[in-house]
């Protein structure tokens, strides 16, 4: 008898398991061609998620909670059209911002990337966004927008799930319906962060995950990953007690505190970066001179007048962490540090590592 009822009881969960999942294809195979028939679609989302949930738990135990680790995902988009100073961004599918978000804004000009300030979201919706018109700069067709999250934020693959779904009702009941319709991408793009979750709030490493727009392509996401890195290196600089503020622009500031663990994040300790791209700990003899970070910026911009303003900054950046810095060779500890910017040519010309030198020179004999 118990045999009987255990084979009744599985047969039962199946099919109702097959329902859900029958259930849930329909809703993202449904094309939103009109506002009732994307309401419709969403809500078949909605049932089948639930019901997919119930059923999986009747049959195994819920999964133990992960503890997050230090890492972030980040989200890459494209500027598609600027009007009147207003940005509208792709930002592919499941990109999780909302009304008042804050996305880094970057362009990339003469083989490399410069940051150009902050963009705030007006309007959210599933794959795209509206922004306020920002005060420091215009946006352009082609800029880059990032965004980051602590894969812990983001919540699980349900909540993830849900959150769209409810995101997608709202703004496509209020006839809000942008880009073209890319149903099939937003529900493959979905079920990908879905399943990547897990392993996004285990990974060791600083960069959890990323998330592209397909506007990004592999090309430009190749070129982004030395950018990446200098990032991380000026933040590493920041974290080991270095004033970088006073030696980059205001752009640059507001860059580097957007890509980093927000007060609202679960984990607010200091990230720790990836060995393989961390610098190595600095160790401060005496307190630096505000002084000499004034200087560095002035000497640099003097000395180094014939080179692109961003290989400016980032020689900048390493005189300023170099004067925190006790070394026995500063000249191989200069060329490592360009190795880790966006600029790592820069590490094997003998000419720039003595002019990098001739600034500490003259920087050290400011008062």
């Amino acid at each position: 008898m118990d045999r009987l009822q255990g084979r009744l009881i599985l047969t039962f969960n199946g099919k109702l398991q097959a329902k859900a999942g029958l259930t849930f294809r329909l809703g993202y195979s449904m094309k939103f061609t009109s506002r009732r028939t994307a309401i419709f679609g969403s809500i078949g989302l909605l049932v089948g998620s639930p019901l997919l949930g119930w059923t999986n738990g009747t049959q195994a135990a819920p999964p133990q909670d992960i503890e997050e680790r230090k890492g972030l995902v980040w989200f890459f988009g494209t500027v598609e059209q600027v009007v009147d100073g207003v940005a509208l961004i792709d930002l592919g599918e499941v990109h999780a911002l909302r009304q008042g978000s804050r996305l880094a804004s970057i362009r990339y000009r003469d083989n490399h990337f410069a940051p150009l300030g902050i963009l705030e979201v007006h309007a959210s919706h599933p794959t795209w966004c509206q922004t306020d018109k920002p005060a420091s700069f215009t946006p352009e067709v082609g800029d880059l927008v990032i965004s980051v999250e602590a894969p812990g934020d983001l919540g699980d693959g349900d909540a993830i799930r849900d959150g769209f779904i409810r995101h997608r009702i709202v703004t496509n009941a209020n006839g809000n319906r942008y880009s073209t319709m890319r149903d099939t991408i937003e529900a493959d793009t979905l079920q990908r962060v879905v399943e990547k979750q897990a392993a996004w709030v285990k990974a060791k490493r600083r960069l959890a995950g990323v998330i592209r727009s397909p506007s990004v392509t592999t090309e430009m996401y190749t070129r982004l990953k030395p950018f990446m890195k200098q990032i991380y290196l000026f933040q590493d600089y920041e974290d080991l007690g270095v004033d970088v503020a006073q030696v980059i622009p205001e752009a640059w500031h507001d860059v580097l505190e957007r890509l980093r663990y927000r007060k609202q994040s679960t984990d607010t300790k200091t990230p720790v970066g990836d060995p393989e791209a961390s610098v190595q700990p600095i160790e401060t003899e005496h307190a630096v001179n505000p002084s000499q970070l004034v200087a560095v910026r002035r000497v640099v911009s003097e000395t180094m007048f014939q080179r692109f303003p961003e290989e400016q900054h980032t020689i900048a950046v390493i005189c300023a962490a170099l004067l925190y810095t006790k070394t026995s060779n500063e000249s191989q500890w200069i060329a490592q540090q360009f190795a880790q910017s966006q600029f790592p040519r820069l590490s094997d010309q003998e000419q720039t590592l003595i002019d990098v030198e001739a600034i500490m020179r003259r920087v050290r004999k400011t008062e």
